[in-house]
């Protein structure tokens, strides 16, 4: 990411990413492509996938319960992440087209395929109801393969989306905050390193989380502030972070 160049939807899918990486996922964007040249058939923002014997326990630091996460389980996510909370839904595509969902389902590999039919089709009215809180946390199960989708929107509020399962700025603020800034240091983990060990992307977003006061509790205006109007002190003094 260039200086000074961040936009909102890169600062939110951003988020997303960091946020489950934090949580022990595996993340990737994904091109469906399709066969008429110059097209593709959807993109997937995040995809993001957890096995079940992670653990790091040195951080000292759980996963988040806003991710329901069950013991014994792989867990799939098909993130879609929005700027506006007037449009939170899942692409059209996810759950119009069938081949679109099989197709994202071989890309990740968990599933055997003989199985990616069933469940592309029993996910498919889950992602078409998208803010269903309880169908979307539950998913679909195959086997120890649990697959659900993620809806994001940084910006909106829990008022403006009642009852839905989305996440919002103030769930993953509040956990990177609590993974970033340790108020008691930490026995078996450093935290001291480079920032730029989060690679180009990530790294302007660590750098505000480090960059925080203690006490002081970060905010989806200031980290914007942050990522669009200052150059990254990652480029300009490389300070260590503390993670």
């Amino acid at each position: 990411m260039s200086l000074n160049n961040w936009k909102k939807p890169e600062i939110h899918e951003a988020l997303c990413a960091m946020y489950l990486r934090l949580n022990g996922y595996f993340t990737s964007g994904l091109v469906v492509h399709s066969p008429e040249w110059g097209k593709n058939r959807t993109e997937i923002d995040c995809l993001a996938v957890r096995h079940p014997n992670h653990i790091q326990p040195d951080r000292g630091i759980g996963h988040s319960p806003f991710l329901a996460l069950r013991d014994g389980q792989i867990d799939l996510l098909i993130c879609e992440v929005k700027s506006n909370p007037d449009e939170v839904a899942f692409n059209e595509r996810l759950w119009s087209d069938l081949g679109v969902l099989e197709s994202i389902l071989q890309w990740t590999g968990i599933l055997s395929n003989n199985d990616i039919p069933r469940v592309a089709d029993q996910l498919r009215p889950i992602l078409r109801e998208g803010l269903n809180a309880v169908l979307a946390r539950d998913g679909v199960l195959e086997a120890n393969i649990r697959v659900r989708g993620l809806l994001c929107c940084p910006p909106a509020t829990e008022a403006e989306l009642p009852r839905g399962w989305c996440l919002l700025s103030p769930e993953i603020l509040r956990y990177a905050n609590e993974c970033f800034n340790p108020t008691v240091r930490r026995k078996r983990c450093s935290t001291r390193y480079s920032f730029n060990l989060w690679g180009n992307w990530l790294a302007p977003l660590v750098e505000y989380f480090k960059s925080l006061r203690a006490g002081t509790t970060p905010s989806l205006e200031a980290l914007y502030d942050y990522l669009m109007c200052h150059e990254p002190l990652t480029v300009k003094t490389k300070r260590p972070a503390i993670l």
